[in-house]
C-alpha cells in the first residue's frame, strides 16, 4: 500500500506532509483524432470518406472521451476578404461535430494544414483570424465543458516563436467576441514538438492550454513515411532499446518541469507509429509505453488516428485492431462464441436445457472468471403487456442472432418491460457477478437517440432481492457492453437471474450474444499476467462493518453545476484510483447550486443504521479556517426530494476518509435513494473520492 493510501486507511489528515498544487490542465481523458477526413487537401474531397453517427458511437463505446477534429480552412475560405467560408463547409463541419457531441464525446476542433500561414506568417494573419471570426459565433452556444478550440496545427517554417503571438492573438480575440470562457489550445514552433514548450509564451487568459506533439523516436514512428521526404527514415527501426526507456524518461521530466514552471499541464495533440513498416505488436509496444509514461503523470494523449495512417480501426476487417485499445487501458473486444445461440419468440418459461456444452467448455477456456449462464442460448423469459419481442438470426449479427424488444412509451418503471437471463449457477454473498452483452438501438426517443438498457442481477422470487443496478446507453452500431457488481447477499441457483429493463424510454434495442461470469470485474477486459489483484471495493477499515448499499466503483453520479464546475480525474492516491473535483466560483443562492447525488441502489428502511464513509480533500477554500465546506443529506432521487440526515462537514487539503452515522426515518425502494453533496455554500474547490454506504448490523 503507498502511502497515501496508508494515510486514508487510516482516515487522518497529516499537516505535515506538503502537497502541492496541481498544474491545471483539461479534463480530456482517452482523446483520438478524426485523421484524414475533414483536414485532407479539397482535391481529395473527404479523404478517408464521410463520417457518420455510427463511427462516432463506435469510437465512444471503444471507450475514446474526446475527439480532435482537425479541420483544413484555407481551401474552403476566400484568400482575399472578406475571407468567407464556404456556407456548405461549415455546414458540414458543424454537423460532424454535432454528430460527436451527441455520441457523448468531448471535442477539440482545429485549423490544420492552413498551408499559407506556415510561409507568410504576418501577411495570411488577417485571413486566418477571419476565419475564426466566422468559425467562433457559430459554436457559441455549445457547451464550454465539451467543445474546445485549437487555433492552429503545428506551427513550422517562417511561423515561429518570432511571429506565434502576433499571428494567434488576433485570432483569440476573435474567438473571444463571441466565446468568452471557451477553453482554447495552442502549440509552438518546430512542429509543436515537445521543445517548443521550452520557448512557448501563451496569452494571458486563464482559458489558454498548451499543447505539443509527440512523434519521438522520429525514425521509429516515420520508417518508410513518404511525406517527410528527402529524409525519410529508412524501415528495420525496432523499439524498445535501453536508450528509448531513457529518452520516455528524459522527456517527461522535460514536461514535469514546463508544469511546475508554468502551473500547466500540456496536452499531447498527437502520438502514434506509420503501420506500413512497423508490425502491430511493435505498434502496440510504443502506444503503451506512450500512455504508461505520461499519463498516469497527469498529461491527457490523443491518438492519432481513428482509421486512416497510424490507423486503430481497420477499415479492411471492419474491427478495431487487437491489442491498439488495450495498450490505452481500454477494454478490447470480447471473446466470440464457437457457435451460434439459437434464436426464439419470447417464451413464457425458461429455456430448456441447451445442447452446446462443448462450445460452452472452449468459451470458459476464454474467460476471466466462471461462466454462469449458458451463452449458446437468447430465449429468455420476458414480462411486461406491453413489451414486443421478435427473435431473427443473420449472420452479421454478434453470435448469429438477435431478439428484437419494442417498448411504445416510458414506462413508470423500467423493468415493467424486461427479460430475464436463467444463471446456471447460485450467487454467493460478495462474489463480484459480470454480465456482458452484444446491443444496438433501431429507434429510441431520448434526447441522444440511444437506447436504454436497465441491468440488475437479481433473485427471481419474492421478495426479489437484487444488487448492481446499473443504466447502459446503447449506440446505434453493435457493440459489447458489460455490468458488474458485488452480491450483498447469497442467491440460490434456481432464482439467481439478471434482469435486462428496457422500460425506461420508447424504444426499439437488440441484445444478441450474452455471456454472465463470476469472479472477475469485466469479461473483454482482462488482467495482464503481472497485474496486482484488483483494488477491493472496501478499504480495510471499512470491510466487515455491515452490508454495502451501493458501487463505489460507479462514478455516474448525478451533478447539477449551474452554480460552478465538474471535473472527473484520475487520483492514485486514494482508494479506487478516481475523484471528481467540484468547483464553486461564487457563493451560490442555494448550497445544491452546485452538488451531486450519488446513488444507493439498495432499499433503505426506517430504522436501519447507516455508515456513509467519504474520501475527500480542498484543493481551495476562500473561508476562515481555509477548510472546505460540504453540504450532506440522504434524500430521494426524485420530486419532492424528501429525506433525512441534513448535516456538514469540514475537510482541509490532505486527503481524509469523513465517516458519518446516522438513523434512517424513512423509507425508500431500491434504487430510489441517493447521497446528496452540496458545495456552492462557499468560494472552494472540492476533490471528492469514492463514497461508500454501510447498513450497519
Amino acid at each position: 500500500m503507498g502511502i497515501w493510501k496508508a494515510l486514508l486507511a487510516a482516515g487522518v489528515a497529516v499537516s505535515s506532509i506538503a502537497q502541492a498544487a496541481e498544474p491545471r490542465g483539461l479534463p480530456i481523458g482517452p482523446c483520438i483524432n478524426l485523421g484524414n477526413t475533414l483536414e485532407v487537401g479539397k482535391e481529395h474531397d473527404l479523404g478517408d470518406g464521410a463520417v457518420g453517427a455510427a463511427d462516432f458511437a463506435r469510437i465512444r463505446a471503444a471507450g475514446f472521451d474526446t475527439l480532435r477534429i482537425p479541420v483544413r480552412w484555407d481551401q474552403r475560405s476566400q484568400a482575399r476578404p472578406p475571407h468567407a467560408i464556404e456556407p456548405a463547409w461549415l455546414n458540414q463541419v458543424q454537423k460532424t461535430v454535432d454528430m460527436a457531441l451527441a455520441a457523448g464525446l468531448k471535442v477539440i476542433l482545429n485549423s490544420h494544414h492552413f498551408d499559407p500561414i506556415h510561409k507568410d506568417p504576418l501577411g495570411v494573419q488577417p485571413w486566418h483570424t477571419a476565419v475564426w471570426n466566422q468559425i467562433a459565433p457559430r459554436f457559441k452556444d455549445y457547451p464550454t465543458d465539451r467543445l474546445w478550440f485549437e487555433l492552429e496545427n503545428e506551427p513550422h517554417n517562417k511561423f515561429d516563436d518570432s511571429n506565434l503571438r502576433a499571428v494567434l492573438d488576433p485570432a483569440l480575440a476573435a474567438v473571444r467576441k463571441t466565446n468568452p470562457d471557451r477553453p482554447v489550445i495552442i502549440g509552438g514552433e518546430n512542429w509543436s514538438g515537445l521543445d517548443a514548450l521550452a520557448t512557448l509564451s501563451l496569452p494571458d487568459d486563464p482559458n489558454v492550454y498548451p499543447t505539443f506533439h509527440y512523434y519521438t523516436p522520429f525514425d521509429f514512428t516515420h520508417q518508410g513515411a513518404s511525406w517527410v521526404a528527402p529524409d525519410i527514415p529508412p524501415p528495420g527501426r525496432r523499439y524498445g532499446t535501453q536508450a528509448d526507456a531513457k529518452l520516455l524518461q528524459d522527456d517527461l521530466a522535460k514536461v514535469r518541469a514546463y508544469a511546475a514552471r508554468t502551473g500547466l499541464m500540456p496536452f499531447m495533440g498527437e502520438t502514434g507509429a506509420y503501420e506500413l513498416h512497423i508490425p502491430l505488436a511493435e505498434r502496440v509496444a510504443y502506444t503503451k509505453a506512450i500512455h504508461d509514461t505520461f499519463v498516469p503523470a497527469g498529461v491527457p494523449v490523443c491518438q492519432w488516428a481513428y482509421k486512416n495512417t497510424f490507423p486503430f480501426w481497420d477499415k479492411a476487417s471492419g474491427k478495431w485492431l487487437p491489442g491498439m485499445r488495450g495498450a490505452l487501458g481500454l477494454a478490447e473486444d470480447a471473446p466470440a462464441l464457437a457457435s451460434r445461440p439459437v434464436a426464439a419468440g419470447a417464451s413464457a418459461s425458461p429455456p430448456a436445457a441447451s445442447a452446446g456444452g462443448d462450445v460452452l467448455t472452449e468459451l470458459q477456456k476464454q474467460l476471466p472468471g466462471r461462466l454462469i449462464n449458458d451463452a449458446t442460448r437468447i430465449d429468455w423469459q420476458t414480462t411486461g403487456a406491453s413489451l414486443k419481442v421478435k427473435a431473427y438470426q443473420d449472420s452479421a449479427i454478434p453470435g448469429g442472432a438477435a431478439r428484437r424488444y419494442s417498448v411504445p412509451a416510458k414506462l413508470a418503471n423500467a423493468w415493467e418491460a424486461q427479460t430475464l437471463v436463467p444463471l446456471t449457477a447460485g450467487i454467493a454473498s460478495g462474489q463480484t457477478v459480470t454480465i456482458g452483452f452484444y446491443a444496438r438501438t433501431i429507434t429510441a426517443k431520448t434526447p441522444d437517440g440511444k437506447g436504454v438498457i436497465g441491468v440488475r442481477f437479481q433473485q427471481n422470487a419474492a421478495p426479489y432481492y437484487g444488487f448492481g443496478d446499473t443504466t447502459l446507453a446503447i449506440g446505434p452500431a453493435w457493440q459489447w457492453y458489460e455490468a458488474s457488481a458485488v452480491a450483498g447477499r447469497p442467491i440460490a441457483k434456481e432464482e439467481a437471474t439478471v434482469s435486462l429493463q428496457f422500460g425506461g424510454a420508447p424504444q426499439e434495442v437488440e441484445v444478441a450474444q450474452t455471456i454472465v461470469i463470476e469472479g472477475a470485474p469485466s469479461i473483454a477486459k482482462t488482467a495482464a499476467p503481472v497485474a496486482a489483484a484488483p483494488e477491493p471495493d472496501l478499504p480495510p477499515q471499512l470491510q466487515g462493518q455491515g452490508v454495502l448499499l451501493n458501487r463505489p466503483t460507479e462514478r455516474g453520479w448525478g451533478n447539477s453545476s449551474s452554480g460552478g464546475t465538474v471535473q472527473g480525474r484520475d487520483e492514485p492516491k486514494i482508494w479506487l484510483g478516481k475523484a471528481t473535483r467540484f468547483t464553486s466560483p461564487a457563493v451560490g443562492a442555494k448550497p445544491w447550486d452546485l452538488g451531486t447525488n450519488v446513488p444507493v441502489g439498495e432499499a433503505i428502511k426506517t430504522g436501519d443504521k447507516l455508515l456513509i464513509a467519504i474520501a475527500a480533500r480542498a484543493e481551495s477554500a476562500a473561508t476562515p479556517d481555509g477548510r472546505a465546506r460540504i453540504g450532506i443529506r440522504v434524500q430521494g432521487n426524485a420530486p419532492p426530494y424528501e429525506g433525512f440526515a441534513d448535516n456538514s462537514f469540514t475537510v482541509g487539503p490532505n486527503w481524509q476518509l469523513v465517516r458519518l452515522k446516522t438513523t434512517a426515518t424513512r423509507d425508500f425502494a431500491p434504487g430510489t435513494a441517493t447521497i446528496a453533496l452540496h458545495f456552492a455554500g462557499a468560494v472552494q474547490s472540492v476533490d471528492i473520492g469514492p463514497v461508500y454506504v454501510i447498513r450497519l448490523p
